[in-house]
Order: C-alpha cells, then structure tokens, then sequence
C-alpha cells in the first residue's frame, strides 16, 4: 500500500521565459519619428509562462476501521471521471471502507490533482538622465489573467466534501509598479 509516485511527482512542466523589445520609436519599425515616438518607444515586454501537471494525492478513510490504525479503503473502480469539476474531481464511489480490523488495498498516489498555468509579465523601460544615469520604470503583473490553480481535493472517503477542491495553490492577480535609479 506505500507503493506508488512520490508527493512531488509532476509528469509533465514547461516554463517558458521571454523577453521583447517593443517594435516602436526611434530605429524602429513603427512611430520612428515625432512626438508618440518619445512617449511609447523603448518598451520592453518580458514573462515567464509556466504550465505543469498536477501531482499526487492519497485517497484515505474519514473513519478509520483498525480501532485508530492506520487505515485506507478498498478500490473496486478506478477513482478517475471523464469531465473532473472542482465540485467533483474523482469518483468517490470507486473506493470502499475495508472489513473491520483489516487494510484496504488502495495503492499511494493513484490519483492526481489538477495541473495549473500561469503567466507572470513585466512592462519596462529606461528613461536615461543625469549623464550614465538610468531610471527605470516598470510594471509587474504576477499571475496576469487572475487563473486560480487549485488544490488538492479531499480524498477522505466518508467525509461530506470528498471530492471536492477548497483551497488554491497560488495567490490572486498581484500588481506592482516599480521606479528604479540606475547611477
């Protein structure tokens, strides 16, 4: 029964990192000259992007059978749904309590939760002043579509909310604007 992924076990992870230059103002493709030039020109966006899989969770008993135990239930289905909702991320009737003072045979880790993404972006640029000196501005925008990554679900078979997901993994939309001298 403690045979299985370990608790950090994520399939698949990408992080993408980028930056790019703003093709506006002088030496550039578009607003080379005049007034707008100056106002919008030397921008740089930048971000990083992360998209990973969800990782794995125990399925256990809300009341334990073995008199306090350890105790897990027995599978008899595979725990997995065609469509998963936070409201219902696996099947919990897939799982059942074991006879009185025995274990069941559920495995560790045999299911996972959900995968998430997040786009973290930057808008910069450089103003230059007082010779070699720079001030920098700079608009942060941490996880910039404001996309819940959600938790585990509660997998204690017997529990009013099994299956359910509560909790987030990451924090809301945060922005941040940011002045910096370079001397």
């Amino acid at each position: 029964a403690g045979k299985g992924p370990s608790g950090f076990d994520v399939r698949h992870r990408a992080v993408i990192s980028y930056v790019w230059e703003l093709p506006f103002g002088p030496g550039k493709r578009w607003l080379d000259e005049g007034v707008m030039s100056a106002v919008i020109g030397g921008w740089q966006f930048s971000g990083i992007t992360t998209l990973t899989t969800g990782r794995p969770f125990n399925v256990s008993l809300n009341t334990g059978v073995n008199n306090g135990a350890p105790s897990w239930p027995n599978r008899i289905g595979s725990g997995e749904l065609e469509d998963p909702t936070v409201d219902l991320w696996f099947n919990p009737a897939d799982f059942v309590a074991p006879a009185p003072n025995t274990y069941g045979d559920v495995g560790r880790g045999i299911l996972y939760s959900p995968g998430h993404w997040n786009v973290d972006a930057s808008l910069t640029r450089r103003f230059a002043f007082l010779g070699a000196s720079n001030l920098q501005v700079r608009l942060d925008a941490f996880n910039l579509f404001n996309h819940p990554s959600f938790g585990f679900p509660n997998a204690a078979i017997g529990a009013a909310t099994v299956g359910k997901i509560t909790t987030t993994l990451g924090d809301n939309r945060i922005l941040q604007l940011a002045l910096k001298i370079d001397f």
